[in-house]
């Protein structure tokens, strides 16, 4: 399969089951497990200390591109997985600030985490379309998953 730029996959697919390590200072995975954020390879997370986080997080509010992301497909035990080559800076900044891990300013200066955003903010941050380049099997992949999850949200009703 040839790489190809996607361009309709959304920070909610991207960071659903997202995991980051506190002691490694990591972003392990996304897309439900199938993404491997920061393989060995990669350098640890540092945007925290260089308090670029919030950058990431103002920049979508702003509706600002976040800039292409590269996938890579690698083979592990026959299981096709997914790792960030080029991105997971910006992937683990999303991830953290979802889950709670840091808050930005308001335009009051008061700090708000994701969880205490407005409604229509964070589905802007969840909506937001990323840029990938890789194999188009992460596209399908996070569609799988998508309809998945609305199918058990249907189920519950």
């Amino acid at each position: 399969m040839h790489p190809t730029l996607q361009t309709d996959i959304t920070v909610a697919e991207v960071c659903k089951g997202f995991v980051y390590n506190e002691l490694e200072g990591k972003g392990l995975f996304g897309l439900a497990g199938k993404l491997t954020i920061q393989p060995e390879y990669q350098r640890n997370y540092i945007y925290a200390k260089e308090n670029k986080e919030v950058a990431v997080i103002e920049s979508m509010l702003k509706n600002y591109p976040l800039g292409l992301i590269y996938f890579n497909t690698v083979i592990e035990n026959g299981v096709k997985r997914f790792e960030v080559l080029d991105g997971q800076q910006r992937i683990t900044s999303i991830g953290r600030f979802l889950t709670g891990k840091y808050a930005i300013k308001d335009a009051n200066g008061m700090e708000q985490y994701f969880s205490g955003l407005p409604k229509e903010k964070q589905e802007q941050i969840l909506n937001t379309k990323l840029e990938t380049f890789g194999e188009s099997e992460v596209d399908d992949l996070a569609r799988k998953y998508e309809q998945a999850e609305t199918n058990k949200q249907e189920d519950k009703e």
